[in-house]
């Protein structure tokens, strides 16, 4: 029996060190990799699209479709996503008469901070950095956010007053649980594995920024996985190549897993009631089949917003705009039109609400390239 448990005990160690071996190999090559290719200038990734705007601590990059005149969209997209990857979207809206501005939240896309060290990226100076955007613009917008970018949205909703004309949430990661519980604060977990500088860095280099990963990346976020191809990806991995990239990505992360501790406004069910009792209209948008930030998710909020209202689209999930770019732009643009006295909590399928008539300009073919704006 000795002997038998010595085999076991030899076979576990030599699984373990070559585990380990396979792990220290893949890092060097990622981290070789990474410094080969985080080398670019935001200016040349740009490739003459957008513009920066400087706020406070960060220039902002944007990009904008649409008359100058016409009334502002704001959209802020979700984790690992960024101006470029709305696609279609934004010339859809454009069409219907909106001026739409895109942002880059930092540290994604091509924004930059001017902090020494680790930069601020907590919910609210995300929110700060946004309102102090909309100043730039000179008009009060309608905030979309998606995903990790509804946060910042909902948070600059509620400390903005009347810069916030109405507010989108697109399943909306805001830290809930998966039954739609309160957001809790947890100072280990994932925090705790990413306190670490340079080792986060290295871990985000071998997994977020690495290229080869992007399409499995994407495909954990989507109900419809054949959607993601390589046209679709490469809009993704456009800002990989920017100098500091998977550090800067690697802060925002261990802020990020703290979001719950922040004690934001916009975590407070308490407060989020107290404040859509006379805010702004509040529409949420939620892709049906979503399991990064379940469905459950959309009803919390709607029992704590008692103003809001729940449009679900049905067969996608946490990506609505590249699972079903036709859907999609129908329900934000039927959003966008409805009347402030919407029924609250009303649950109705993408486009068929009795109030929010199908005013959407139909997405031409080009929308399912994934062309990229």
């Amino acid at each position: 029996m000795s002997r038998v448990l010595k085999w076991c005990f030899t076979i576990v160690l030599g699984a373990i060190v070559l585990l380990a071996a396979a792990i220290a190999m893949w890092i060097a090559v990622t981290q070789r990799a990474r410094s080969l290719r985080e080398t670019q200038g935001i200016e040349q990734l740009a490739d003459g699209k957008g513009r920066w705007v400087r706020v406070d601590d960060a220039a902002l990059h944007i990009q904008e479709w649409g008359r100058p005149d016409a009334p502002v969209v704001l959209l802020t997209h979700g984790t690992g996503a960024w101006s470029g990857t709305w696609f279609a979207l934004p010339d859809t809206l454009a069409a219907a008469g909106w001026r739409v501005v895109a942002i880059d939240l930092p540290p994604f896309g091509l924004s930059t901070t001017s902090a020494i060290g680790i930069a601020d990226y907590t919910r609210a100076a995300q929110a700060t950095r946004i309102l102090r955007l909309v100043e730039r613009l000179g008009v009060p917008v309608t905030l979309v956010g998606h995903s990790f970018g509804a946060g910042p949205a909902l948070e600059a909703a509620m400390q903005g007053g009347g810069a916030v004309r109405r507010l989108v949430l697109v399943d909306p990661a805001l830290g809930l649980g998966a039954a739609g519980e309160p957001a809790r604060c947890d100072p280990g977990g994932p925090g705790l594995l990413l306190s670490n500088r340079a080792a986060r860095s290295a871990l985000v280099a071998a997994t977020a920024t690495w290229p080869g990963l992007t399409p499995t990346m994407l495909r954990s976020f989507v109900h419809r996985k054949e959607v993601v191809d390589d046209v679709l990806a490469s809009a993704y991995r456009i800002p990989f190549g920017r100098t500091a990239f998977s550090t800067d990505l690697g802060d925002w992360a261990a802020a990020f897993s703290q979001t719950a501790c922040e004690g934001a406004a916009s975590l407070d069910p308490g407060a989020l009631g107290r404040w859509s009792r006379g805010a702004a209209p509040v529409d949420l948008i939620w892709g049906a089949e979503d399991t990064i930030t379940p469905l459950a998710q959309g009803h919390a909020l709607v029992r704590w917003m008692p103003g809001a209202r729940l449009s679900v689209i049905p067969d996608v999930g946490h990506i609505p705009h590249i699972e079903d770019p036709d859907a999609f732009a129908t329900a934000l643009l039927g959003v966008l039109a409805a009347p402030r006295s919407t029924p609250s909590g009303l649950t109705v399928a993408a486009g068929l609400s009795p109030s929010a008539p199908r005013t959407g300009t139909p997405l031409p073919a080009a929308a399912r390239t994934h062309k990229r704006s």
